[in-house]
């Protein structure tokens, strides 16, 4: 558990303790903004004016909930406050020039923006014309100039004093509150908050690292013990959930809040929020759950379609995955982006294309800045914003193509292609012995996991597997025994099984498998078992990749510089070859002189194909053996000889220990 902390970070005991147990104490000073000040001050007045503040949220989880928490507060402690949440397929993202007249003409002195405002430095300049102080609380990149807003609460604006850059828009809007109330000492329902907040941080897709896993973990603790918001507890129970864990936030009750928003019902996240009916928040989540539904139909038609289209047209060959159609539902093209990364890990745009205007959502991979990328074309766009790893834009239809090819420059002017590698972190290398229950009870305390905090890991080398084979109707998911009783089940690695037809001649040698530790509860019985994340086999047990990295290695005369290990995918200190191995080969060779040995074979189920070729060549260059390869089988001449042959310091051992050495 030490070891898995200091590799995740932790560099004394009081910074361990924070991640292990989370207060409220943890978390940073709202004043620490470097406009919170003057905007408490700002919202004091209006309050004793009784001037009519309107919050401007935006439609999806993060924003809705931001709204829900900032409203709650300044109701319940007697300010003027209404909301206004735009109509996702109507109004669009951000702020809009129609609705803030709408604004001024009713009256509203001071308009709070929640998880928007950073770029909408026209619209703020129409409040200003109109005597409308704006607050802007936001999360989103600041690009160019910042717009001239009364104040500005947002930790990524340049040279920002807060310490922590990654909240999200809910979390921004909570540290308002929080400010709020500290400085005009107003009653503040810190669980209710907390818990909204907890939920926004996973659905929004941010880091959950520093203050945003503290208020996520205690959001958690909360909901478990005797949760307070009771729309969140009706969201709870039409999911029929029990216990709350952090993706149940992401994949669970955060699609049906962003459902209302993407069929343009944002509105009654705030009713769930923030209502006190049980009866009418019973009907909201069923209501919101209901819509999911629909969002899910939606997804899977405009799913179809666009994979239909990248691969009839190989756009998967792209570095960058862009897809365009005509009128597919824009609320739902940003899942359909997550769902086209994940099958190929390229940066995927979605583009829909209707009465001549494009609206498009971008999802990222790890080391592309989409964001970034989106700068780099700006001039194309109507309006575009978002983080490194997803984003926005709208774009007019005759400027999409010349879009497509700029943004394709760009991402081969930063070399996109190095990020295109799924890289899957792991804590550590486990032996089979390792898996017990205590082990399992240490990772339990990594929780809550998710982005930026991933569920601890592990790699399990050559596993004593027992028996293997698949299950489900379509026999697409995996299953398997180790020796000592565990058990392992990967969904999805079917095929895994089907397309290794020499995992029966070598008894599973070579396997390694990515994992984390589970608990299987069947009639009442509980039992270890293995959540396979990843399976393969090492390349150094495959008989071709064998033969290739063998043949590379001795043609090469640097091989560390010429030899590319990622295009092989094999791990440099896996091909260290030690003088006894040697030894063991030609005694092999010796005693099989004449019928062949088979580079793959259960008799010698602890040599894997590449240390027994390389052997084999260092024997060569050391003049004992001659040899050859015919179906798979390796034919060998003994050479007799009375001179001492020093293996270690042949010119293939030492080329190959330089070549894995750091």
């Amino acid at each position: 558990m030490a070891e898995i902390l200091i590799n995740r970070g932790m560099t004394s005991v009081e910074e361990t303790r924070r991640y292990l147990n989370p207060t409220l104490d943890d978390l940073h000073d709202p004043f620490l903004f470097d406009d919170m000040e003057k905007v408490v001050k700002r919202i004091a007045k209006a309050k004793e004016r009784n001037e009519k503040i309107c919050l401007y949220g935006d439609y999806d989880a993060d924003g809705t909930t931001g709204v829900s928490i900032l409203f709650s507060f300044l109701k319940s402690n007697g300010f003027n406050v209404t909301y206004f949440i735009p109509n996702r397929l109507i109004t669009g993202y951000g702020l809009h020039l129609d609705p803030l007249q709408d604004l001024i003409d009713a009256g509203v002195g001071l308009l709070i923006t929640v998880d928007n405002g950073i770029s909408a430095n026209d619209q703020i300049g129409f409040c200003n014309q109109h005597n409308l102080d704006v607050i802007v609380t936001d999360h989103h990149e600041c690009h160019g100039t910042l717009p001239a807003a009364f104040g500005i609460i947002n930790p990524k604006v340049p040279g920002s004093s807060y310490p922590f850059k990654e909240l999200c828009g809910a979390g921004v809007a909570f540290k308002l509150v929080q400010a709020l109330s500290a400085r005009l000492e107003l009653a503040f329902d810190i669980q209710n908050a907390v818990e909204c907040v907890a939920l926004a941080t996973v659905a929004d897709l941010v880091p959950l690292q520093n203050e945003n896993r503290s208020l996520v973990s205690m959001g958690l603790d909360y909901l478990n013990a005797k949760p307070k918001n009771p729309g969140i507890q009706a969201l709870i129970e039409v999911s029929e959930l029990t216990q709350i864990k952090a993706w149940h936030f992401g994949f669970v009750l955060g699609p049906k809040i962003n459902a209302a928003g993407r069929l343009g019902e944002a509105n009654h996240i705030v009713d769930l929020l923030t209502g006190t009916d049980s009866v009418k928040l019973m009907e909201l989540a069923q209501f919101l759950s209901d819509e999911n539904r629909k969002r899910q139909d939606l997804e899977s038609s405009i799913l179809e379609a666009a994979l239909a289209q990248v691969e009839t047209r190989s756009l998967n060959k792209d570095d960058i995955i862009i897809v365009v159609g005509e009128k597919w539902h824009s609320g739902v093209i940003g899942i359909v982006a997550s769902r086209i990364q994940e099958k190929y890990y390229n940066p995927v745009i979605v583009i829909s294309v209707e009465d001549g205007i494009g609206k498009a959502s971008c999802r990222s991979v790890e080391g592309f800045n989409i964001f970034e990328a989106l700068q780099s074309c700006g001039e194309y766009f109507s309006s575009f914003g978002g983080h490194d790893q997803a984003a926005g834009f709208s774009i007019k239809a005759e400027n999409i193509n010349p879009m497509i090819e700029k943004i394709k420059e760009y991402g081969e002017s930063v070399g996109i292609k190095k990020h295109l590698i799924n890289k899957i972190p792991y804590d550590a290398i486990i032996e089979e012995q390792e898996i017990t229950w205590e082990l399992l009870s240490d990772c339990s305390h990594f929780e809550p996991c998710g982005l930026g905090n991933p569920g601890v890991q592990f790699v399990i080398n050559k596993p004593e597997i027992v028996s293997m084979g698949t299950m489900g109707k379509e026999s697409n998911h995996l299953r398997l025994s180790l020796r000592n009783d565990i058990r392992g089940v990967g969904f999805g690695f079917g095929d895994f099984y089907h397309f290794q037809p020499d995992l029966g001649v070598n008894g599973f040698q070579g396997v390694e498998i990515l994992c984390r530790l589970d608990v299987n509860e069947y009639r009442g019985n509980k039992s270890l078992q293995l959540q396979i994340k990843d399976i393969r086999v090492n390349p150094i047990w495959d008989s071709e990749t064998a033969m290739l990295l063998v043949k590379s290695i001795v043609r090469s005369e640097n091989p560390k510089s010429e030899v590319d290990m990622t295009a092989y995918d094999v791990n440099p200190g896996d091909l260290r070859l030690l003088r006894e191995t040697v030894k063991r080969v030609y005694l092999l060779l010796k005693k099989a002189e004449g019928s062949g040995v088979s580079i793959q074979t259960k008799k010698n189920a602890e040599l894997s194909p590449f240390h027994l070729l390389m052997a084999c060549e260092i024997l060569r260059e050391a003049g004992l053996i001659a040899y050859g390869l015919k179906d798979g089988l390796v034919f060998s001449k003994i050479i007799e000889t009375r001179e001492k042959k020093d293996i270690q310091n042949t010119k293939l051992m030492i080329k190959l220990e330089k070549m894995i050495s750091d």
